[in-house]
């Protein structure tokens, strides 16, 4: 990280007096950078297996800093190996905070932000893997071949999925029109909304960070947040007052969309994400 630390010295104009090492995710090292003159800032350091991972990660980043009402660090730097942001104080709280209500209201203004198509005008990130976002007017046609399908097949190409999941993933994939609702406008959601990716002191909402951003039905994000059990019943009571949740969310919808980041999580983390999406195949009788 020496090198690197001279790189920020001669972006930021100050050297660095302490580098603290506080995570670590795919392969990649976060820090802590403190100055002396200046507000603390991120450093992610590494070689992403994607060459555009911190240049994706950067252009979603500026992208969310444009929306004043929105609160995020804000994005400085970026090279093939080293992407700089501000640091953003925060409590790492885990599941269901106080600031549930506040939380609400910046998603929810964030799902105020429309487009005339589903997808997004390049392919963004979610974890480190490429998420495709070919623009789409149906949204039907564009979680089952751009979300569902896709991953899937990538699941089963690396063997991590038997051939039955897979084509169980085709049966649930022809019966969307059935089990979803296509009656939003596309939204432009964070994509990545888990108690990780919430920065707060409890009751302060600090920042949102790491998006996966893309236009899309916004139920996808709701069911997300169910998905980690990051925020509850305040959370969801406070974005009805902004954006009507339509019945049958809760009890049906929110597993179908599901099924995209439990593939996520297969192709991140390993086969065992594959019995919840067993259980919605069984569900509906796939």
């Amino acid at each position: 990280m020496l090198d690197e630390l001279h790189k920020v010295a001669e972006i930021i104009g100050e050297m660095p007096v302490k580098s603290e090492k506080i995570a670590q995710s795919y392969d990649l090292s976060i820090y802590k950078l403190e100055f002396k003159h200046r507000a603390a800032l991120v450093a992610k350091h590494g070689h992403p297996k994607l060459r555009d991972h911190f240049e994706i990660e950067f252009k979603m980043l500026k992208q969310l800093n444009e929306f004043n009402f929105l609160p995020t660090p804000q994005a400085i730097y970026v090279s093939d190996a080293l992407y700089l942001m501000d640091y953003i104080d925060n409590v790492a709280l885990g599941h269901h905070q106080e600031a549930e209500a506040k939380i609400a209201r910046k998603i929810a203004q964030l799902h105020d932000v429309k487009a005339q198509k589903f997808g997004f005008e390049y392919d963004t990130l979610i974890g480190s893997l490429l998420q495709p976002n070919r623009f789409n007017t149906n949204w039907i046609e564009f979680f089952r071949d751009q979300r569902l399908i896709y991953f899937a097949d990538l699941c089963y190409q690396q063997k991590l999925v038997s051939s039955e999941f897979r084509h169980q993933i085709d049966k649930i994939s022809d019966r969307l029109d059935e089990l979803l609702l296509d009656n939003h406008k596309p939204t432009l959601i964070h994509g990545d909304l888990w108690y990780g990716n919430i920065l707060t002191d409890g009751s302060a909402l600090n920042a949102f960070i790491d998006p996966a951003l893309y236009y899309a039905n916004p139920e996808i994000e709701l069911a997300y947040v169910t998905m980690h059990n990051s925020l509850g019943d305040d959370f969801f009571n406070e974005y009805q007052q902004h954006h009507q949740i339509e019945d049958g969310f809760f009890d049906l919808r929110k597993d179908i969309y599901n099924i995209y980041p439990h593939l996520i999580h297969i192709l991140l983390c390993g086969p065992e994400y594959a019995v919840p999406v067993e259980a919605v195949f069984k569900r509906h009788g796939v």
